[in-house]
């Protein structure tokens, strides 16, 4: 099984990583948790919620997950079952933050102490603090991302950029989708905790303020980035616009002359006696400078009136 146990200071962590129905049977013989939590924790795509019972909490929550190979923010469940003797964290192996903390109360005595030394509560707190600052240096990427995309935009490169405008506008949009609900639920878990059987320091209402705050900041910054990404596809679809209709506008031109050369030359193929130049000598030339000269002469019209 994938399944850590850490143990200090009266509480128990156990950590699931890709839970199977082996690890389901464990937490189903050893703790008295509800079966419709259990199956939740083998199900993928889950709403962030919050359950309260009488002797423990269950809280889920998403996280988003940056794929390299796609290009994709993904959504990435973890699963807490909350008591006051125990925390219980069942997820996919997409959350480094976890892992590294899971890694270093079982090879560091001090940092054991440090994280399971105050209480559920407390590790609980650290745990959401983690993967809510790994959320930050996606936000970072997703900043120099619209940044690029605005200068080669501005520097000639609107069609290069069109899969960049897409690709950025769905990450932001999964990103909002999956942190929408976070502010909501945490707040929902702090009166929890105040109101549960769990006991809890005062101070730690302070701590899980501040992780409402992280969510309410993160939430900003991704609204400024789809009002960021929405403008810039609508300047670079007006730059692109705009450069089409100047080439429409060269080629109506151009279309305009060629037509009132056709004209004239096929005024002088009508082959009647009386067409004036046929039958002189270098008729042909003078012809063609004619058509020339027309040509020049609408060029010249058209720029004028800004045509062109």
């Amino acid at each position: 099984m994938s399944l850590a146990e850490i143990k200090a200071n009266g509480l128990r962590w156990i950590n699931i990583i890709d839970a199977s129905k082996g690890e389901i049977d464990f937490l189903r013989n050893n703790f008295k948790f509800h079966p419709l939590d259990l199956e939740d924790c083998l199900t993928s795509g889950q709403r962030p919620k919050i359950e309260k019972y009488e002797d423990y909490i269950f809280l889920v929550l998403i996280f988003p997950v940056y794929n390299h190979k796609t290009r994709e923010i993904e959504p990435s469940e973890i699963d807490f079952f909350i008591s006051q003797d125990y925390i219980v964290t069942v997820h996919d192996s997409n959350l480094p933050p976890i892992n590294e903390i899971c890694s270093a109360c079982q090879n560091d005595k001090i940092k054991k102490e440090k994280y399971l030394k105050q209480g559920s509560a407390y590790l609980l707190y650290e745990i959401l603090n983690k993967l809510l600052c790994y959320c930050y240096p996606m936000l970072d990427h997703m900043s120099i991302d619209i940044h690029t995309i605005e200068k080669q935009i501005f520097a000639g490169y609107e069609r290069k950029m069109l899969s960049e405008l897409l690709i950025t506008r769905r990450n932001i949009t999964d990103y909002r989708k999956i942190m929408q609900a976070h502010k909501n639920t945490l707040k929902k878990l702090s009166n929890v905790l105040r109101n549960h059987t769990i006991e809890i320091k005062p101070r730690m209402i302070i701590y899980f303020n501040d992780l409402i705050e992280l969510s309410k900041e993160i939430w900003d910054h991704l609204e400024t980035f789809k009002e960021s990404i929405e403008a810039l596809q609508q300047t670079n679809e007006s730059l692109i616009s705009n450069r089409l209709n100047d080439i429409m506008k060269t080629f109506t031109t151009l279309s305009v002359i060629i037509f009132a050369m056709t004209l004239v030359a096929t005024t002088f193929g009508i082959g009647a006696e009386d067409t004036p130049l046929v039958n002189m000598k270098l008729s042909f030339w003078i012809i063609v400078f004619l058509l020339m000269a027309v040509a020049g002469t609408m060029w010249q019209f058209f720029k004028k009136k800004k045509f062109l």
